[in-house]
């Protein structure tokens, strides 16, 4: 598993500075189509992610190829980079609120480090032309946090801004609707709602941090590609 998805990682980058928006209120509707709504529950995601191979196929129906296709590009595509497994997954348990470590500055609407709520997640990684690409699937049983839970990881992946985060966090896409991040549009973000209780998420990224970007696969391209891979999510 990444740092900057383990419970652990996605806390000390909360202290650093996002812990506000974690679980903050989702806000503003999106630009985007109507993605697939109510096929998957958070259980079942967390009860499929138990028993994943790290060796693939990418589960719930996801289809990478068929969705850049579908969006114009025109890219080969093979599972899993080098050297790493093609699907990874992490379940939390959830952690209640705590107090912040002493010496840090936080503001009075934030007492505490935000309680997380338990969450099954589920990556699968591919190498698109020459670029590596990850789609992320988040599932949690409450309703609104799911994308700001993210945000740490969006963040990296798209090179984000302290103020970007905070936009994107104030326009994120409410259930059924994709968008793309700030700056370089090199993250695409998708709100699925979930069948019964709870919250999902899907975003399709490039590795920025160790390859150069590619620009086929940002902006719209990319945006219409995260919507095609919501509205491939079945049970």
């Amino acid at each position: 598993m990444t740092a900057d998805r383990t419970a652990a990682g996605r806390r000390l980058l909360a202290v650093a500075g996002t812990a506000g928006l974690l679980l903050g209120t989702a806000a503003c509707s999106s630009s985007g189509e109507v993605t697939a709504a109510g096929s998957l529950s958070y259980d079942h995601v967390r009860s499929t992610a138990q028993g994943l191979a790290k060796t693939g196929p990418c589960p719930f129906g996801l289809d990478l190829p068929a969705a850049l296709k579908s969006a114009g590009i025109d890219r080969p595509v093979t599972p899993g980079p080098k050297d790493e497994p093609a699907v990874r997954t992490e379940l939390g348990d959830g952690k209640p609120a705590e107090p912040w470590p002493s010496g840090f500055s936080v503001p009075p609407s934030l007492p505490s480090i935000p309680a997380t709520p338990p969450s099954a997640w589920v990556t699968c990684t591919y190498t698109v032309g020459s670029t590596p690409v990850r789609i992320d699937l988040l599932a949690i049983p409450e309703n609104g946090p799911v994308v700001n839970m993210m945000l740490p990881s969006i963040q990296v992946a798209g090179n984000l801004g302290v103020d970007q985060v905070q936009q994107f966090a104030n326009e994120q896409p409410t259930a059924g609707r994709t968008k793309v991040t700030p700056g370089a549009a090199s993250v695409g973000v998708a709100r699925v709602a979930a069948k019964g209780k709870g919250d999902i998420a899907l975003t399709l990224s490039q590795d920025t941090v160790n390859a150069t970007l590619e620009p086929a696969l940002t902006g719209e391209a990319l945006r219409k590609a995260t919507e095609q891979l919501a509205a491939q999510l079945r049970p």
